[in-house]
């Protein structure tokens, strides 16, 4: 294959959109929107109950299940608000009343999680750091290496007279 048609099949294939099969896309939208399982999804979207699972290993098809879960979590989240409100009005036990009250007021969330969705960012904790050495890059003429200046300096000199192992 010549060079420049190598280089246009690397450049078609760059651009290339990953797009969904309609029956995936078909089955994902059941499972979310009507709220089938899996199975039920994937026999209604005319795939093989193997193949949806199949399928939702692909990041592109899960990448769409959860932009699908978020769309209907947005969306149902202004009448899960005014059933809060109703039930502080309305609520027959000033316990159901006290908890709506306390989820409107944001009590029982963290407060960074308030009317948003909570992000937990998890840094690699596993991992033992151990100090090194420290070198001093100022422009000063000091020594570089801290760990030097601690031990007694052994010149060449005092060890004139000391026996070889020849």
């Amino acid at each position: 294959m010549p060079a420049a048609q190598k280089a246009a099949a690397i450049v078609r294939k760059q651009k290339k959109e990953i797009v969904l099969s309609p029956k995936a896309k078909l089955a994902i939208e059941l499972m979310v929107y009507e709220g089938m399982k899996r199975d039920e999804a994937a026999l209604a979207a005319g795939l093989a109950a193997i193949s949806l699972r199949q399928a939702l290993l692909k990041p592109h098809n899960l990448a769409y299940l959860n932009e699908c879960m978020e769309v209907l979590r947005t969306s149902g989240r202004p009448r899960a608000l005014r059933k809060m409100i109703e039930l502080v009005d309305d609520a027959k036990t000033e316990r159901i009343q006290f908890e709506a009250a306390k989820y409107l007021d944001g009590m029982d969330r963290p407060s960074h999680a308030v009317g948003a969705t909570q992000v937990n960012v998890q840094v690699n904790n596993t991992v033992n750091v151990t100090p090194g050495y420290a070198i001093d890059l100022r422009p000063d003429n000091r020594d570089q290496i801290g760990h030097l200046e601690q031990h007694d300096d052994k010149s060449l000199e005092l060890q004139v007279n000391v026996p070889t192992d020849e």
